[in-house]
Order: structure tokens, then C-alpha cells, then sequence
């Protein structure tokens, strides 16, 4: 199609036919009379402003480049899926016991569920979550408690050192001083 915006092709109503690959070649059109009035199409498009749907657009890239490319959907879920069950998609989205081939399957099953099957199912990602969310608490909980029980241990190895530490600094100055007080008993007895 000629007037197809994806099509390399496209028709001015102004200059004639233009390609679409960024070049600006136009070909002329028959001369139309200067009596003529100007046909409806004529008279809606602004010739100022491109036929061209994929001419740059500043302002949209400049907006584009601040908040980034859209992110393309990972899966393909359907219109009626998306609007009818958003927090369901959501939970698939997010559930651990899936791959992505069966989140794929259960989001293109969805429309002919009932609504039984879709409660059931929604049940069963809750409490999936829930119970994850419930044995993740536990694992934090276990290893803070086991932090601390470590941390205990490691203060009271510490205070060991130390005293130890300590011990053989007082040894060593008591041995340092019993040779200073030879030393001087030794320089007395001389004299």
C-alpha cells in the first residue's frame, strides 16, 4: 500500500511520491490547473508538517531519552488478560515455581478458564507467596539468631585474647623486672 506508514513508499500530497528510507527525492505530479480548487485531502493536510509518520520527532525523542525505551513485554498476554485479571498476571509474573514457558501457557489459558478455575488458581499463587514470604522470615530470623549466638562467641574470643594478651604482658614485665632487680643486686653487691 502506498499510504502505508510502514511502507517504503509514500504519497505526498504536495510533491508527488517520496521513498521512505530518509531521502528526500521527490517525484512530480501531473500539474493540476490553477483554477482548480484544491481536493479535501489537499485542504486538510498541513504541507508544512510530514506525510511521513517515521520523520523525527524531536520532542519524542527528547522525552524517549529521559525516561527510556519502553520495555518490550516478555510474554504475550493477552488484552482480555491484562485488564481483567492484572493482579493474577502479576503473581504468574512473579511466582518462583514457574518457568517461563509454563507462565506463557497459563497466561494463553486464562481466557477459557472458569471462574471457578481462575479463583483456585489465584489461591493457590497466594499462598505460594505467602508461604515463601513465611519461610523467608524464618531463614532471616534463623540467621540473625545465629549471627548474634556468633557474634557472642566471637566477643567472648575476643576478651580471651585480651586477657590472654594481657597475662603475657604482665609475665613479661615481671620477668623484666625481676632481671633489672639481679641487675642491681648484682651492681650492689660489687660495690
Amino acid at each position: 500500500m502506498l499510504n502505508d506508514p510502514n511502507s517504503d513508499l509514500q504519497i505526498n500530497p504536495v510533491g508527488g511520491v517520496s521513498q521512505n528510507d530518509g531521502s528526500a527525492q521527490t517525484v512530480p505530479t501531473t500539474a493540476t490547473p490553477a483554477t482548480s480548487t484544491p481536493s479535501p485531502a489537499a485542504q486538510t493536510t498541513n504541507p508544512a508538517q510530514p506525510v511521513n509518520k517515521r520523520a523525527f520527532n524531536l520532542e519524542a525523542d527528547v522525552e524517549q531519552a529521559q525516561t527510556g525505551p519502553a520495555k518490550p513485554e516478555k510474554y504475550a498476554i493477552p488484552k482480555l488478560v491484562m485488564e481483567k485479571y492484572p493482579d493474577l498476571v502479576e503473581l504468574v509474573k512473579t511466582t518462583e515455581s514457574m518457568d517461563d514457558q509454563e507462565r506463557e501457557y497459563w497466561f494463553q489459558i486464562m481466557p477459557i478458564m472458569t471462574a471457578e478455575q481462575i479463583e483456585k488458581f489465584r489461591n493457590i499463587l497466594i499462598t505460594e507467596k505467602e508461604q515463601l514470604a513465611e519461610l523467608d522470615k524464618e531463614y532471616e530470623d534463623e540467621l540473625n539468631r545465629l549471627n548474634e549466638k556468633h557474634l557472642l562467641e566471637w566477643k567472648e574470643f575476643e576478651s580471651k585474647e585480651k586477657s590472654r594478651a594481657i597475662k603475657e604482658a604482665e609475665a613479661k614485665s615481671d620477668e623484666q623486672e625481676k632481671q633489672e632487680e639481679e641487675a642491681l643486686l648484682a651492681k650492689l653487691s660489687d660495690v
